[in-house]
């Protein structure tokens, strides 16, 4: 397969294996619902590591951005496109100085207006900087001040944080928090705003783009990012989203002591034209079959979000406890496959049911000529 490369995968989920031969994929949602239940709603899915040279090949926009970069730029052209200022809730993996750069870049091509405030977490050990003291007037302005290690912080600051009850993942929890603006990312100082938290005894540290957002907000927020985990469990496990199939044999055989490096520069030395269109056709069809399946399942989530009652009520779904009055992608997904070939008496003229009959047709008309 195209893009199939060696990837480390840092997790504090034992039964996951360090190496992994697979795609990388990159998933943009929007978080959907009502007061009862949120979902994350797909809106793109790309795969982002070890296609450099395909997407040379066809002359992409994103061939040189590492998989950090062309994420948030993506959700920076999806901000712009719907006008509108969004948060963008990312893993602490994604908090780093090129992407802070594609921000502030976004922000000039639109005229100074962010439409993303970026919020993410920070990592244990990171190093911030107070803002410069006044100018001497001698020498270069400094860019940076005094060094400050936020996991200092915790015990330095411990008097100065302010405890509040939070609703957190659908529990009330204690939460203790200190809000602190600092400079941070060498070269860039650009000012960030730090939240420390303590729940439960453990220690986090968030961190916003924007320094006028209430801390409270920043946390309450970041706990919406866990519904694309849940996505992703629902996208593999209910349609199968990541179930394709689709090789090609102008790709030599992966080897599995093959470095990520050496992958990409084996794929980038092929030159025959033929081979290279039949190579991006591949990649085309696994990155549609993906898409396609976002599709479904965003179709799913709009279902049990206006359908909710129709879909308890239905007779096949039983369960013993109710969770939550907005069912799940399974449940939804359990009563439609149930009524889908009902579907089809009652909606004989629809387009779709048309070209499935046709090919019905067709099937059982070879059938009786071969026999």
């Amino acid at each position: 397969m195209p893009a199939v490369k060696k990837m480390h995968q840092e997790s504090e989920n034992s039964t996951k294996r360090e190496y992994v031969m697979a795609h990388l994929f990159g998933t943009l949602g929007i978080v959907i619902g009502n007061g009862a239940k949120q979902f994350c709603a797909p809106l793109s899915m790309t795969i982002q590591d070890g296609c450099r040279p395909i997407l040379e090949w066809m002359g992409s926009e994103y061939a040189r951005d590492s998989h950090v970069t062309c994420l948030v730029r993506q959700a920076c052209k999806t901000a712009a496109l719907m006008v509108k200022d969004c948060f963008l809730l990312m893993d602490r993996y994604f908090i780093s100085v090129p992407a802070l750069a594609v921000i502030a870049a976004a922000k000039v091509s639109t005229a100074g207006h962010n439409f993303i405030t970026m919020i993410t977490r920070a990592k244990i050990d990171f190093m911030a900087y107070e803002k410069p003291g006044p100018y001497p007037g001698r020498g270069r302005p400094r860019k940076k001040g005094k060094d400050v290690k936020l996991h200092d912080l915790f015990k330095e600051k411990a008097d100065a944080f302010t405890v509040v009850k939070l609703r957190l993942y659908g529990i009330e929890n204690e939460v203790r928090y200190y809000c602190v603006d600092l400079l941070w990312g060498r070269k860039l100082y650009q000012e960030l705003r730090f939240v420390l938290t303590v729940i439960n005894g453990v220690e986090s540290i968030m961190v916003s783009t924007a320094l006028d957002i209430h801390p409270e907000t920043i946390i309450l927020l970041y706990c919406y990012r866990f519904k694309i985990e849940v996505f992703f469990r629902a996208f593999g496990q209910c349609i199968a989203g990541l179930g394709y199939h689709f090789w090609n044999k102008d790709i030599s055989l992966l080897d599995k002591f093959e470095s990520a490096k050496e992958s990409v520069a084996r794929l980038a030395k092929i030159t025959d034209i033929g081979a290279r269109e039949s190579i991006i056709r591949t990649y085309k069809a696994i990155e549609g079959f993906v898409m396609l399946c976002c599709i479904a399942i965003g179709t799913i989530q709009i279902c049990a979000l206006r359908y909710a009652q129709i879909f308890n009520d239905y007779p096949i779904r039983w369960l013993r406890t109710y969770t939550n009055i907005v069912p799940s992608e399974a449940s939804v997904q359990i009563c439609l496959r149930d009524y889908f070939g009902r579907f089809f008496n009652k909606c004989p003229k629809l387009r779709i049911v048309e070209i499935v009959f046709a090919k019905r047709a067709k099937s059982a008309q070879l059938l009786d000529d071969s026999a």
